[in-house]
């Protein structure tokens, strides 16, 4: 096989595997917030209230939820739960895509999270950390995306280099990697104008220490501000979590393909 062919092939087989991957993910929860009502989120299609605050619900608006930010209150969070706790792998490595479409329209110099993944699949708080958890801090006339892996003390956010835009709708994903062995997972933070268009903003990861690697069991929002956490104004259209296949073996009948090829 010519190298002008075989690069050609190891394109194609790239391309199948990124489609193949998308086709294949399981869906573990998702909402389009177009197909809500306006008024209230918790009630509507599983979502539930997190913790005991009701203060400033969120709402459902023309499509979207939407909260200004800035707020020094700790108010309602809502959360919804896959069927069952994701864990962490006893070997190789787990991948969750987490994806959300929205627009930022504040954020501040030390921001709180917008979004998290809790540890379990119901609305207990004993044992039900937020993990995985998504920001958005100021930075020149705009903003960047940070990402944390683990929402215990001592693991910093790792924000994006890149400059955003208030205003401008963005596709957001987490791909988060849960490796087996401990505090080995890591999150690589994609940004791109849809879903097809995303390039990597930054990577979170650990920095030392033993800790308990983070499960799983469904999606949050969270309105949290205070004197020191800064509450992102956002506006969200839609969003989900889904497992991704793993990659190992898709790249394995890939590379079976070609090898059957190039013996022709």
């Amino acid at each position: 096989m010519s190298t002008t062919r075989s690069i050609a092939a190891l394109s194609a087989a790239a391309m199948a595997l990124s489609l193949a991957s998308a086709s294949n993910a399981t869906i573990l929860a998702s909402a389009n917030f177009a197909d809500y009502a306006n008024g209230p989120l918790v009630g509507q299609n599983g979502w539930q209230q997190y913790n005991t605050q009701s203060l400033r619900p969120i709402e459902v608006l023309n499509g979207s939820v939407n909260w200004a930010g800035g707020s020094l209150d700790n108010a309602q969070d809502a959360m919804l739960a896959f069927s069952q706790q994701v864990v962490q792998p006893t070997e190789g490595t787990t991948i969750l895509n987490f994806d959300i479409l929205l627009s930022v329209s504040s954020a501040g110099t030390s921001p709180s999270y917008f979004a998290a993944l809790n540890t379990l699949t119901t609305t207990a708080t004993s044992g039900n950390f937020q993990n995985a958890r998504l920001v958005a801090r100021s930075s020149g006339s705009g903003f960047t995306f940070g990402a944390r892996v683990n929402g215990q003390g001592g693991y910093p956010f790792a924000y994006g280099t890149e400059e955003l835009s208030f205003g401008t709708v963005y596709a957001l994903r987490a791909e988060i990697h849960m490796v087996a062995g401990n505090a080995n997972d890591f999150i690589n933070l994609y940004v791109g104008s849809d879903f097809s268009s995303l390039t990597l903003h930054a990577t979170a990861a650990y920095g030392s220490g033993t800790v308990s690697d983070p499960l799983f069991g469904a999606m949050l929002l969270s309105q949290f501000g205070s004197a020191s956490a800064f509450e992102s104004g956002v506006s969200i259209q839609s969003m989900s979590v889904s497992l991704v296949p793993a990659p190992g073996a898709l790249a394995l009948l890939a590379a079976a393909g070609l090898v059957g090829r190039r013996r022709r």
